[in-house]
């Protein structure tokens, strides 16, 4: 059997109503050479069914014996894949027809050094479709620095060289959070990234869960922090993750413990400029929940 081209991995669990929209916007892309492999994280509802009700021998299934989380779901995909790509997608979101293809074609003009494309996204409100926004990517070659202060790459989107996860290691499964900017920055380390200057992806956002997501989000978040020193190092670095969290832990109905964590912020940093303009941008956004969910889903 020929090896694909790209290894697609749709890790899920318990979204039976939602994967099969995930599956099909694969299986409708214009770049055919590719294997989808499906992840059931131990599911309880009828993910199995839906999988095998879709006829296409590109499609792989694989079930795992005990419910392990996102990250074991994805590294299982990822020790299974056979092709020089990986492209990852979530059960709950949705790719264009010419995401693959684009990319591709990306890849064959850029040189080896070059480990990631990666490409815009809308938001999507998984309750009645509408478009919350969009993100669009402004960073390419060593993003190792940029990645630091943020995380500006949706994971619907890219497409990584299989070597990469040789080279950088697997998703984190001791992170509650976070874990998608853990791998792209660990990535980082060792190749440059590029971008195809389109929309790829929707991004479905979900309303449901801000207390209980924040309370895995934060604990993610500080333990992503510590794994990685470089943060710690610059205090203008260090004082936006403070900010940040500060800020949505105040959206989020926790202002007391949120404003503990900007005053270390302006503390640590007092002449940051950066820091003050994206919490004047994260204030102004505030006016809606929906900029509460999208952080929370986005900084996975």
């Amino acid at each position: 059997m020929s090896r694909p081209e790209v290894s697609v991995i749709i890790p899920t669990y318990n979204r039976a109503h939602l994967l099969k929209r995930a599956i099909e916007s694969v299986l409708r892309q214009s770049f055919d050479d590719f294997e989808l492999i499906v992840v059931d994280d131990a599911s309880p509802d009828n993910t199995q069914e839906v999988v095998e009700s879709l006829d296409d021998g590109r499609i792989r299934y694989i079930r795992l014996k005990k419910n392990s989380g996102g990250p074991v779901a994805r590294n299982t995909g990822i020790k299974k894949a056979r092709g020089r790509f990986i492209a990852l997608l979530d059960d709950d979101d949705e790719w264009f027809p010419h995401r693959l293809e684009v990319q591709i074609k990306k890849f064959e003009e850029i040189g080896k050094e070059f480990g990631v494309v990666y490409g815009g996204f809308y938001y999507v409100s998984q309750q009645d479709g509408r478009i919350l926004g969009k993100r669009l990517p402004k960073f390419k070659g060593d993003v190792y620095t940029h990645l630091l202060k943020e995380n500006f790459i949706g994971s619907p989107t890219l497409l990584i060289r299989r070597e990469c996860f040789k080279k950088a290691g697997l998703f984190d499964p001791a992170l509650t959070s976070s874990q998608d900017w853990d791998m792209w920055l660990r990535i980082a380390r060792y190749y440059e990234f590029d971008y195809v200057n389109e929309i790829v992806a929707k991004y479905y956002v979900h309303g449901r869960q801000i207390s209980f997501n924040m309370k895995k989000y934060i604990p993610g978040r500080e333990r992503f922090i510590s794994k990685h020193k470089d943060i710690n190092k610059d205090p203008r670095i260090m004082s936006l993750h403070l900010s940040q969290m500060g800020m949505l832990l105040i959206l989020g109905g926790n202002p007391e413990k949120g404003l503990k964590y900007v005053a270390r912020s302006v503390a640590m940093s007092p002449f940051n400029l950066e820091n003050y303009l994206k919490l004047m941008e994260l204030a102004m956004d505030s006016r809606s929940m929906e900029y509460i969910k999208k952080i929370l889903h986005f900084n996975r």
